[in-house]
């Protein structure tokens, strides 16, 4: 498995077999023998072996857990490391990421270096590590892998201008290609108002600025709010300058912004 330095580019060795204790093959039955790694002197059967031995048999003498070639599943500790490990699958795409992200470090511009290296750390801690189980671990690894393949240049987030739903003139939003960047924001807002629960990911983030210099920001997000042992999906919204704060449960599927747009310019935007 691939555990991100996100600040290093190299990948961590592969693990190393388990060491085999000899055997006295005086004392060792038939079957017993026919388990046994050839000694270093039995050159005939070392080539036998090598051109003979099958994928399942050859598992019984590598460490265990050894379907990542990047990292040593014997090492794994947090529960989303023992995840990747205990799924051939899950590991797989871990590797996949790695090969990805470096490609994508090696394209981009140097002024958007750091800003991928951040990204690719908060997608580490508020997306991969939140998942309990391997499909949300998986759709995690394919949408990280689908974003970083596409090698862009420039790390840039998406402004555009939406219809506020009231009638009025259109709004400017910025949609953020990181979410997880207003995570401590929420989390010292749900503080202030004195609300149970720590927001522990995000999986959209917008904001609504003013359009002038130094002026107000309104931020809304889609996050999951841990509240004691259970997880919700809600959604979120504070601001910069004026205190503005809601949070309430989300349940609409909605692939747009439009009910998260609604939401925060409903309750969090001007003064």
């Amino acid at each position: 498995m691939w555990i991100l330095n996100p600040f290093e580019e190299g990948r961590v060795a592969s693990p190393s077999r388990t060491a085999v204790e000899p055997h006295d093959h005086k004392s060792t039955t038939n079957t017993q023998k026919a388990l046994l790694l050839p000694s270093v002197g039995d050159s005939a059967v070392m080539k036998i072996f090598h051109s003979n031995c099958f994928f399942s048999l050859c598992l019984l003498f590598v460490a265990p857990h050894a379907f990542s070639a990047s990292f040593d599943c014997r090492k794994a500790v947090s529960a989303t490391e023992k995840l990747i490990c205990n799924d051939a699958g899950t590991s797989t795409l871990d590797d996949k990421l790695k090969q990805t992200y470096t490609t994508a470090l090696a394209m981009i511009s140097p002024s958007s270096k750091k800003a991928l290296i951040e990204e690719q750390h908060h997608w580490i801690t508020y997306t991969r590590d939140v998942c309990q189980d391997e499909a949300c671990l998986q759709r995690a690894y394919t949408a990280r892998i689908t974003v970083l393949g596409r090698n862009e240049k420039y790390v840039i987030d998406d402004s555009s201008c939406e219809p506020s739903g009231d009638g009025g003139t259109c709004v400017n939003v910025v949609t953020y290609r990181d979410p997880s960047i207003r995570i401590a924001s929420f989390n010292k807002s749900l503080v202030q108002q004195k609300q149970s629960g720590k927001i522990i990911s995000c999986s959209r983030l917008i904001n609504l600025p003013v359009g002038t210099a130094n002026s107000n920001n309104s931020y809304g997000g889609v996050c999951t709010l841990q509240d004691g042992t259970q997880r919700k999906a809600v959604e979120i919204c504070n601001d910069d300058m004026f205190g503005h704060f809601a949070m309430q449960l989300f349940s609409t599927p909605d692939a747009s912004n439009k009910a998260l747009l609604g939401f925060t310019h409903g309750q969090c935007f001007g003064g």
